[in-house]
């Protein structure tokens, strides 16, 4: 799957809810997540837990060059026991890092907004424009309609995912 991302500090959480609810996107909801980061020759390799729903395996690749919008290329896998998925990782890999957060969803067409409180690390605003239904072109389009509509400055965008900063 891919997706058109950014990541950008967040600056005025307020600000962002109300732009996001005068554009028209929808607040889904508000959870922990967990994300306990394992060490791979490519990418990233990630178990997510997050209240509420099945953990999931992630693993991903994308351009840390450059900060975005960017292409994201990434896979999932659900898994019902996260005890015992973490247990056979770390059987076989090293655990990096875990980044825990609480993190607020909110849907605009095919973009997911991640509004983040980062433990020791701040607040954080990602999008994900999901390109499944729609032309990577598009996918870029609803991505700069969405940044232009919050306000968001691309020279913030950073290109590191958490996981870089809180090794640093």
């Amino acid at each position: 799957m891919q997706n058109i991302e950014i990541k950008t500090p967040l600056q005025d959480r307020a600000e962002v809810e109300s732009r996001l609810a005068t554009m028209g996107a929808q607040e889904v909801w508000r959870k922990r997540q967990r994300d306990t980061f394992f060490a791979v020759s490519h990418g990233w390799l990630k178990l997510r837990e997050e209240s509420g729903s099945p953990a999931q395996l992630i693993a991903y690749r994308r351009s840390t060059e450059e900060s975005g919008p960017r292409a994201s290329d990434y896979e999932l896998l659900e898994l019902s026991d996260a005890d015992a998925g973490r247990k056979l990782l770390g059987r076989a890999l090293d655990q990096e890092v875990v980044v825990a957060k609480e993190r607020t969803l909110w849907m605009f067409r095919h973009t997911r907004i991640h509004l983040d409180r980062v433990e020791d690390l701040g607040e954080f605003l990602e999008l994900e424009t999901v390109i499944r239904e729609q032309t990577v072109d598009e996918a870029r389009r609803e991505t700069d309609h969405v940044i232009d509509s919050l306000g968001l400055r691309p020279e913030e965008f950073l290109a590191r995912p958490y996981r870089d900063a809180l090794l640093d």
